[in-house]
């Protein structure tokens, strides 16, 4: 029997509509009480040169035994989960049954997985996701059986999670600074530097002179609040101006 699928039409518009974090967990929690989920986790990687770049991987759950959620929390167990270290890798959801076949697992990715089957939590899910300018993420999704949902379900469930983080990154992004604006011709050279070229090449690709090149680097430091070319290159892809 096909799955309805009404909660997750409902669960994209409030998505959409959602204006703070609170709005985007209440979703969340009422359409996974309509699957298989009975825990969920997610994380957002900040993009390097981002605003809120520090280093820290944010981390919203529920559903998880207390103890093992203390214990991901404190001992930074994301550094040694293979899925969520590796989720900007994949092409498609994971089970977690499935970790244990990853290519060359380290000795604390392997020690990460022998504890997860210790806590007894059954099949889950490992979900990639993608945002703009490089603000990636991941989901996990567990059962509490060892039970798989049905295929269509497990599709569901990506397209779910994948709208939960879109929701996140846009209001994210609405509360971070206001954004930086580059001339055309910053944005030009800028994307130039990324590309490792050096201010003589650049200015014989634009017809400049270099020193009028150098003029509009120092520029671009002094907007994005840089002091070298691989930090301004760095932060203009987390900002999108660079492609």
């Amino acid at each position: 029997m096909a799955r309805d699928i009404e909660p997750l039409r409902k669960y994209f518009r409030d998505c959409r509509d959602a204006v703070s974090w609170e709005d985007l967990r209440v979703a969340a929690r009422a359409y996974y009480d309509t699957t298989h989920v009975v825990m969920a986790s997610y994380m957002h990687y900040p993009p390097v040169g981002a605003h809120d770049f520090d280093g820290q991987i944010r981390v919203g759950e529920y559903g998880y035994p207390e103890a093992w959620r203390e214990t991901y929390l404190t001992e930074s167990l994301h550094l040694c989960d293979p899925l969520a270290r590796r989720a900007v890798n994949f092409t498609r959801p994971y089970f977690w049954s499935e970790t244990v076949n990853l290519p060359n697992l380290t000795p604390e990715e392997r020690n990460y997985i022998e504890r997860v089957a210790a806590q007894k939590m059954g099949e889950g899910l490992g979900i990639p996701l993608f945002g703009p300018a490089g603000r990636n993420g991941y989901a996990a999704l567990g059962f509490g059986t060892n039970e798989r949902p049905p295929g269509d379900e497990v599709l569901e469930l990506q397209a779910a999670a994948q709208m939960g983080h879109l929701g996140y990154c846009r209001l994210l992004l609405r509360d971070l600074p206001a954004g930086i604006s580059l001339s055309a011709r910053e944005r030009e050279i800028l994307r130039w530097v990324a590309r490792g070229r050096t201010n003589t090449q650049i200015a014989e690709v634009l017809h400049l002179s270099r020193n009028t090149v150098e003029t509009y680097i120092r520029r671009c430091f002094e907007k994005l609040e840089v002091n070298d070319r691989v930090s301004a290159a760095l932060r203009g892809i987390a900002l999108g101006m660079v492609d």
